[in-house]
């Protein structure tokens, strides 16, 4: 998979993650939490770890699946269990590592891991299933 299609992601740049490393089955993205990342209570929003995951997860399957898979049968998220451990504020580089734990014709299956750099202690985790479309007509 071409990384320069991951790191130009429309909700990339708009976010501001950026692809560390990308290998097949491998994906690790970093961000540096802004205020407009925090909720009300300053700490980052659930939403943005979520979104994080399922990013570098939807690029795990791809890298997997190759380009020309991905484009001929489109994968997408349909399922995703993402679990808050900690609470990181502006300021903290938060590291987004995703794996593939199986890629079959149909369905994929993936988990992901938060932490903070540096420390390394765990903010969150997620399990994401996807669903691989048959051919496009």
């Amino acid at each position: 998979m071409n990384q320069e299609q991951i790191i130009t992601s429309p909700f990339m740049q708009l976010i501001g993650a950026r692809l560390d490393e990308m290998r097949e089955g491998y994906v690790r993205m970093s961000l540096v939490l802004e205020q407009k990342h925090t909720n009300h209570n300053g700490v980052m929003h659930g939403g943005v770890a979520a979104s994080l995951m399922d990013e570098a997860l939807g690029a795990v399957v791809a890298s997997v699946r190759g380009m020309d898979a991905m484009q001929a049968a489109p994968h997408a998220t349909v399922d995703m269990n993402v679990s808050f451990l900690a609470g990181p504020r502006q300021g903290d580089e938060i590291v987004v590592e995703g794996r593939a734990l199986k890629v079959g014709r149909s369905v994929a299956f993936c988990e992901a891991v938060v932490t903070r750099k540096g420390k390394g202690d765990l903010i969150a985790k997620g399990r994401f299933t996807f669903v691989i479309a048959g051919p496009k007509p």
